[in-house]
């Protein structure tokens, strides 16, 4: 047989495991009681199918006997003789029973026996199979005649394929300490797919084949829901295969049929094409103590791989793992990440006490989906991780995200970054960058950044309480392969970073090292010095000025004053009433409690905390009612045509109703029974986005002013309640909203609120804006816009859709005639136009609005802003936007580039471009930015604009900023 894997490096590695077998014995009420099993045996060698297997002298001899037999009996063994081996597919018919699993093993021998699938689907082979137990085998999946075929070709291939159709719950299912190597399936990326070249089948890709594969599958209606419930996967080994280490997947995106009571934990996956651990559509998973190295460096044509990442879950926690070495092979197409939280998880997610190494995408990235929780990052190593991937960032963040008390460290000379996520708070860490180039990138400028350390890249300007200079490691850098090797990035006796950090909430127990957290006052990074006598004991002053700063129908905003040296101190919010935490926030003088009931009176008080977290005594009390609400469930609504109820809604009822794409004739209609005449906001909810819901589903609202159409795009993430705008209303029930089936893709109607704006009037509106986008028409075309008035709170109302008394003034009445909400181009020429607003005899002016009628090319110059959007007049260091607008007003498409150079005392030195199709009677923003470092004495910035589709003709002068 074929073993690729002995002689490489990744053979050093010893992997062993003991399991203890044990006999079981259970009594399940209303079934038998099993005691004394049956065990099978199985010989390659000397064993015959005409025996009948239940003694080492008289084994049968092949998988085929074994496969024959349809009742096994729970609590039965199956053993593989030592030393053996065998071709084709185990393929078992029968289940266990609650604690008395079949179980399949070896016996005789250390060696494993080996089961060979020979190109088959799978070395095991198991459907809607439950209460089992897989152990100390060996399997492979190659073709022994031509073992490098999926060099050529695409095949499925597994060395375990265990599949549930349409039933659930499966439950225990146990693999643990196999061998599993050459599985030579396909490593296409999982954003394409293909049939497989022996024609067997179609769209297919990555995520069809593993070492280990675990799904669950349900997509026909009125059918039981397929799902695990105790899924063990311990102490494999995984090696030298082609296709992803281990793979876990559910398809329901109801969080009730997800898989649950999972455990990954134990696994080596060293040397495969591409993933090393996917856990997918899951509750709670666990996923610890597993490694995975060079995953994606077996076979070639590797794209959008990660370490180990999860996806659809719900609280996830992965610990103790180790990531190194993922491979990118081309940057445009790469993840390359060691962890990744990706599409549609849901909860909090936990990254810690994992290390992580040389991975070419960086330490972490998310898709920017999670749903009501955040990622939580603490206690991590990261070594060298590079900035390989398609975006360029050390840590791709999207979603919110606390990360505190990990080590980042890189000696690389390519500094270290994350995307500039508002969201993402940075606490405690220690940030290690050195490289033979001085490091002039600046960290991202959204992020939060508190008492962390920085070391050879310039700490972020918006840092409080940043240590800058050497952390005094004990000697970093030395990480090989394995924890053992961490030591180094422990703290030194003299390190200023003991006790120079601050107090977490939920922390855990223990550091990286089982160092029990805290020793007096935290230490920055990884490591708490059990010896440390840092500490602090006096308890801040109670926060003033407490108030009331919003509110909506299930949320009230609070702001107060409470600094110790210049810095607001963390603080939880109580309700007054029965005294308990509603609300915490990290160094904060603001937070939005969450989760009241609609028109309901409160009070709360503040409680300040320290970096030890020593309480001050409690604010004064404040006082709040939240505004009354009126929701209208999908059930509740009218609707006409085949609407069709689906799984996953809102919290009222987890459901909704749905319809494919049609032309408008088919609707739901949500009538409310309003308590009050006056102002509402409205709302709508949307269930969990799809690539194949609509992009402009039509909302209208009638009101007591009128009607308004919003189009909406249903494919975005869901899960909670969007506003539509503001609108007038009749008391009882003669406003309504309305959503038909006319959308470029299928239609989701779900709940829609209306929250009672109680305060809320046009005598409030104290400025009047028109849509700024730039209007273009032929003459004789007509368009819309839009008037809104905003009151001091910046809650806006369209005042042309509620017929409130606005007045046009035209600049050139020759060129356009301007009506309520419509503008008509006369003639060709350019105007501008704005609004006048007259209430309680104020009158209030919009601002101008420019119309473009007929054939014109407009080309802004190139602007300069920096990252808060404040215009430069002269080079700074940092992040530079470079923006420009192309205006086509004709009657054919054209095709414009923005071209940005950064060059430096010796010439260039980066350029950034983007070209667009600016299609006829539209417009275009094109943007790039640049980096500039931070000595920006003898660098420049030039722009260009050119038209790329005839001869990179310039468009506008170039402009210069220096």
């Amino acid at each position: 047989m074929k073993l690729k894997g002995i002689g490489r490096r990744i053979a050093s590695i010893a992997l062993s495991a003991t399991v203890l077998m044990t006999a079981w014995v259970a009594t399940v009420p209303g079934e038998r009681a099993y005691a004394d099993n049956t065990t099978y045996y199985v010989d390659s060698v000397s064993g015959s199918d005409s025996n009948n297997g239940t003694s080492t002298t008289t084994p049968w001899k092949t998988l085929t006997k074994v496969n024959a037999k349809t009742n096994y009996l729970p609590g039965d063994h199956i053993l593989f003789k030592s030393g053996g081996t065998w071709s084709g597919s185990l393929k078992l018919k029968s289940s266990g029973a609650a604690g008395n699993p079949i179980v399949v093993g070896k016996y005789g021998g250390d060696a494993r026996p080996v089961i060979n699938a020979n190109a088959t689907y799978a070395a095991i082979d198991l459907e809607n199979i439950q209460y089992i137990t897989l152990q100390d085998l060996e399997l492979t999946n190659f073709k022994p005649a031509d073992p490098d075929d999926y060099l050529t070709g695409y095949y499925r291939r597994s060395g375990i394929w265990i599949k549930a159709f349409h039933n659930g719950p499966m439950k225990d299912i146990t693999i643990r300490n196999m061998d599993i190597h050459d599985v030579t399936g396909m490593n296409l990326t999982g954003e394409t797919t293909t049939t497989t070249t022996d024609g067997k089948d179609k769209g297919v890709n990555k995520n069809s084949n593993a070492g280990i594969q675990i799904e669950a599958w349900e997509w026909e209606t009125n059918k039981p829901k397929a799902y695990y419930d105790g899924l063990t996967l311990e102490d494999n080994y995984l090696h030298d295969m082609s296709t992803m280490g281990i793979t876990i997947a559910a398809f329901s995106s109801d969080v009730t049929y997800f898989n649950r009571n999972v455990a990954v934990r134990g696994n080596s996956i060293l040397n495969n094409g591409a993933d090393g651990i996917v856990v997918g559509a899951t509750s709670n998973p666990l996923i610890e103590h597993n490694v995975s190295l060079d995953a994606g460096a077996y076979a070639p044509g590797i794209k959008w791989i990660a370490g180990m990442w999860v996806w659809r879950t719900d609280q996830a926690l992965l610990q103790f793992n180790e990531v190194g070495r993922v491979h990118a092979e081309i940057k445009s197409d790469t993840d390359s990440a060691a962890f990744d939280t990706d599409i549609s998880a849901r909860g909090d997610h936990t990254i810690q006490y994992n290390y992580s190494h040389e991975n070419e995408g960086g330490f972490f990235m998310d898709m920017g989906q999670l749903k009501n929780g955040k990622n939580i990052v603490r206690y991590n190593i990261s070594q060298n991780d590079k900035r390989n991937g398609w975006h360029s960032y050390t840590m791709n963040i999207n979603d919110p995200g606390l990360f505190y008390n990990n080590v980042f460290y890189n000696d690389q000379g390519i500094g270290f970054q994350m995307k500039n996520n508002a969201n993402a708070t940075f606490m405690n860490n220690i940030f290690y960058v050195t490289g033979t180039n001085p490091i002039t990138e600046t960290y991202a400028s959204a992020p939060r950044f508190l008492y962390n350390a920085f070391y050879g890249q310039a700490a972020p300007a918006q840092g409080k309480n940043n240590i800058v200079g050497d952390p005094r490691f004990v000697n970093p850098g030395q990480g090989l392969d394995g924890f053992n090797t961490l030591d180094g990035y422990k703290l030194r006796s003299d390190s200023p970073l003991i006790g120079a950090g601050a107090v977490v909430g939920d922390h855990g127990v223990r550091d990286f090292w089982n160092n029990p957290i805290y020793t007096g006052l935290p230490d920055i990074g990884a490591f708490e010095d059990p010896t440390s006598t840092v500490d602090d004991t006096v308890a801040p002053s109670a926060p003033t000025s407490v108030a009331v700063t919003g509110k909506s129908d299930t949320t009230v905003s609070l702001a107060w004053t409470s600094l110790e040296n210049g810095i607001e101190l963390d603080a939880d919010v109580y309700n007054a009433v029965t005294h308990q935490v509603v609300a915490s926030v990290i160094s904060g003088n603001t937070v939005t409690v969450t989760g009241l009931a609609p028109g309901t009176a409160y009070s709360f008080y503040v409680v300040a905390k320290d970096r030890k977290w020593n309480a001050s005594a409690p604010s004064a009390t404040v006082s709040a009612t939240t505004m009354t609400a009126v929701t209208v469930d999908n059930a509740q609504a009218v609707r006409t045509g085949s609407w069709t109820a689906a799984t996953g809604g809102n919290a009222l009822n987890n459901d909704y109703h749905r319809i494919a794409a049609g032309i408008g004739a088919n609707t739901v209609k949500w009538m409310p029974n309003l308590p009050y005449s006056g102002y509402y906001m409205v709302y709508y909810f949307l269930p969990d986005g799809s690539a194949s819901r609509a992009g402009n589903a039509g909302y209208t609202v009638s009101g007591a002013g009128g009607s308004k159409t919003y189009t909406v795009d249903q494919r975005v993430k869901g899960g909670a309640w969007v506003p539509l705008g503001i609108h007038r209303f009749n008391q009882g029930t003669s406003g309504y909203v309305q959503l038909s089936d006319a959308g470029n893709g299928e239609v989701a109607a779900d709940s829609v609120k209306f929250v009672y704006l109680q305060d809320f009037g046009l005598d409030d509106v104290v400025s009047v804006q028109l849509a700024t986008d730039k209007l273009q028409l032929r003459t004789g075309a007509t368009a819309k816009f839009t008037v809104w008035g905003t009151d001091s709170f910046g809650q806006r109302v369209d005042l042309t859709a509620d017929n409130a008394t606005l007045a046009y003034t035209v600049d050139d009445a020759g060129i356009v005639n301007v009506g309520s909400g419509v503008i008509t181009g006369v003639s060709d020429g350019i105007t501008h136009f704005h609004a006048g607003f007259t209430f309680g005899g104020v009158t209030l002016q919009s601002n101008p609005a420019e119309v473009i009628v007929g054939p014109h090319v407009i080309v802004d110059a190139p602007a300069f802003t920096d990252v808060s959007g404040s215009v430069l007049t002269s080079l700074a260091s940092g992040t530079v936007n470079v923006s420009t607008r192309v205006v086509n007003s004709s009657e054919t498409h054209m095709s414009a580039a923005l071209i940005a150079a950064l060059y430096g005392p010796t010439g260039l030195v980066e350029y950034k471009t983007q070209e667009v199709v600016v299609n006829k009677y539209d417009n275009q923003a094109l943007s790039v930015t640049l980096t500039v470092p931070a000595v920006p004495a003898g660098y420049s910035i030039k722009a260009f604009i050119w038209d790329n589709a005839n001869d990179m003709t310039a468009l506008a002068d170039a402009v210069t900023l220096q």
